[in-house]
């Protein structure tokens, strides 16, 4: 499957375990600050950086920026996902958060089928939520929108 990736850090809970419920709570209040373009919310329930690879190519100014650096850089892949791929949020908001959740996008992330896991990393719970955007069919092997929340 295709994944298109963006991460928000949306709710870390310092939690044993999450239930289905309390993952479709926090889905619904990240949804509800995406259809109302509630930037200020959206800050406030992200973290501080948010991963994001779309974020380096939106614009054919990025395009041409990373093909650059693909084309002169040998070090190029380490540097996008270890550095570059994280994006300080007020620069999201600024410059990449309208060009990524549009009226479609936006309508397509709550009408889709959506799949929740729970995970762990060093005591935090993570929620992420697997969108399928196109579903396979013979001919395609469909795509999902990946986020952790």
């Amino acid at each position: 499957m295709f994944l298109f990736i963006v991460s928000i850090v949306c709710a870390q809970q310092k939690t044993e375990d999450v239930s289905l419920k309390e993952m479709k709570q926090v889905w619904a209040t990240f949804l509800s600050t995406l259809k109302t373009k509630d930037t200020v919310k959206f800050k406030q329930l992200s973290a501080s950086k948010i991963r994001c690879y779309n974020c380096l190519e939106n614009t054919l100014k990025e395009q041409k920026k990373l093909a650059y650096s693909r084309d002169n850089d040998e070090d190029w892949y380490t540097k996008i996902y270890e550095q570059d791929i994280y994006i300080p949020i007020t620069k999201f908001l600024a410059e990449d958060y309208n060009l990524i959740f549009g009226h479609h996008f936006i309508g397509l992330l709550a009408e889709s089928e959506t799949i929740y896991v729970n995970h762990a990393i060093e005591a935090v719970n993570y929620i992420e939520v697997l969108v399928t955007t196109t579903k396979p069919t013979k001919f395609h092997e469909g795509g999902q929108i990946h986020l952790d929340l």
